[in-house]
């Protein structure tokens, strides 16, 4: 009776004190200026030292200022938002690729008090939330236009920003109206996070967000922690050194493979080891995915998690202790996307990449299958400018039947025709905006567009192969990929230990 007696009251002294924080985070108000932004952070967020990239850009947010930040994984990318979001009077909209990680994102800010909605398809009017998660997909329903305009936004923030530039198999068009619908709501501000972006993509992304001379916060891509590392492994020798990898490295950890068929293999064969694994792809039923991820996050849990590149984003379990990649990625932008997940509590870790240049074969054939060719391009061009003749709207299903072309190439090419002012869309249906001859003339131009894209393609593909066949740093390798001129050694990576 005593210990249950104690329990008691100690359980009520512990929500006695939740109640009073909460009272006391409502209660409190902050200057809308850097040193408000660092009480913020530091009394909402428990961050006692902000990062010099992440003042700079809350600094441009609160000015009102558009901006593309780049900060690598783990480096606190949210807060550029988030501490903002506190000091606003008006509310934030977040935009995420993934509904995971708009759920993950829910929980952290209601645990330290701040107001937050996820939306799939309506807001409540009577919800004013600070912040406002959502996809991009749910950002363009008609029912959410009117609410949402109402509650007069004070900023956009697109997460993972480098999804609006990457045309990957996976391609998602709704990125390309977020500039668009930005402007329809009357938002002042902009804001672009991700990890990854050369200076190219940096550009693309604030092109396709209508941002007005952003401001371009970047902190070099690799974190000091992480030991980079290559082993050549031709295809005979690859399960072979994967196992005495796996077996020496500390647990846990994530082993990348470009195909399903690679994860089922090397989950086998690591079952047949006796080593806890876990698998996570996209042939899988989404609740045995799921129980797989929730699984690997567990705190306690010491697995390996061998997935394709559709695990990872949004992943936050600090004490990953290494990344494998048993096959190369399509560019080193992924690479050091999923490479830098491994060490985010700042402790050691390791990123291996067992490299066999066969591997970007695969690369560039599933690259292949997410671009549209030139005949698509045409077909879907002449079936859009036959409907602008007759004077119909279609949807992209439609067209898809038309054109004989993918539904996702027939909505690519209506957001990007959209862009160009060309096509409308209302209600999911597309009509011309323009002459069925410029709807051509438009269609040639994207088809350029696209050849552009593939050469980009390929560059990047090599940049995998030049960062695992280099003598010098890898660490200034990648830094030099993203733009910096004369980035020094890392003393860390296996070619600077062989010197």
């Amino acid at each position: 009776m005593g210990s249950d007696s104690g329990s008691k009251k100690r359980g009520d002294r512990r929500r006695r004190g939740r109640r009073r924080r909460r009272r006391r985070r409502k209660r409190t108000s902050y200057a809308r200026d850097l040193g408000g932004a660092k009480a913020a952070a530091r009394e909402r967020f428990g961050v006692q030292r902000l990062h010099p990239e992440q003042r700079q850009a809350i600094a441009a947010v609160l000015k009102g200022r558009d901006a593309v930040v780049v900060l690598p994984t783990g480096y606190g990318k949210s807060l550029v938002y988030q501490v903002p979001a506190v000091l606003f009077d008006r509310p934030v909209i977040a935009i995420s690729p993934l509904i995971a990680l708009m759920r993950d994102q829910e929980r952290g800010l209601r645990r330290r008090g701040v107001p937050v909605v996820r939306i799939d398809s309506t807001l409540k009017a009577k919800e004013r939330p600070l912040v406002i998660l959502t996809t991009p997909e749910t950002l363009q329903s008609e029912a959410l236009q009117e609410p949402l305009a109402a509650a007069k936004p004070q900023l956009l923030c697109v997460d993972e920003a480098h999804c609006i530039s990457e045309w990957g198999h996976d391609f998602r068009p709704a990125y390309l109206r977020l500039g668009s619908i930005r402007r329809a709501l009357g938002i002042d501000a902009g804001l672009a996070l991700t990890a990854t972006a050369t200076p190219r993509v940096a550009d693309d992304i604030a092109e396709r967000l209508l941002l007005d001379e952003p401001l371009v916060v970047r902190a070099p891509p690799h974190r000091k922690n992480l030991r980079l590392q290559v082993q050549h492994s031709p295809g005979n020798l690859k399960f072979e050194r994967a196992a005495k990898l796996i077996k020496r490295l500390g647990r846990p950890g994530i082993v990348y493979c470009a195909t399903t068929k690679a994860v089922d293999s090397v989950h086998a064969a690591l079952t047949r080891a006796r080593i806890p694994v876990a698998r996570y792809h996209g042939k899988m039923k989404t609740s045995q995915r799921e129980a797989a991820q929730k699984r690997f996050m567990k705190p306690s849990k010491r697995l390996v998690m061998v997935a394709t590149s559709a695990f990872g984003m949004g992943i936050d379990k600090p004490n990953i202790r290494y990344i494998v990649h048993f096959q190369a990625p399509g560019s080193l932008e992924q690479y050091v996307q999923e490479a830098g997940r491994a060490g985010r509590d700042g402790k050691k870790a390791r990123c291996v990449l067992l490299y066999d240049p066969d591997d970007l074969d695969i690369q560039e054939y599933l690259q292949k299958q997410g671009r549209p060719t030139g005949a698509q391009l045409e077909r879907a061009g002449r079936a859009l400018a036959a409907y602008a003749d007759d004077g119909q709207s279609v949807t992209a299903k439609e067209l898809s039947l038309a054109a004989r072309v993918p539904a996702t190439i027939a909505r690519v090419v209506c957001a990007q025709l959209e862009q160009v002012g060309v096509v409308a869309n209302h209600k999911r249906r597309w009509q011309a905006a323009a002459s069925p001859a410029e709807i051509l003339e438009q269609t040639e131009d994207l088809a350029a567009r696209f050849e552009v894209q593939r050469i980009e393609d390929a560059r990047r593909l090599r940049s995998i192969d030049g960062y695992a066949e280099t003598e010098g740093c890898r660490s200034a390798f990648i830094r030099r990929h993203f733009g910096e001129d004369d980035p020094p050694d890392c003393g860390r990576c296996d070619n600077c230990q062989r010197r």
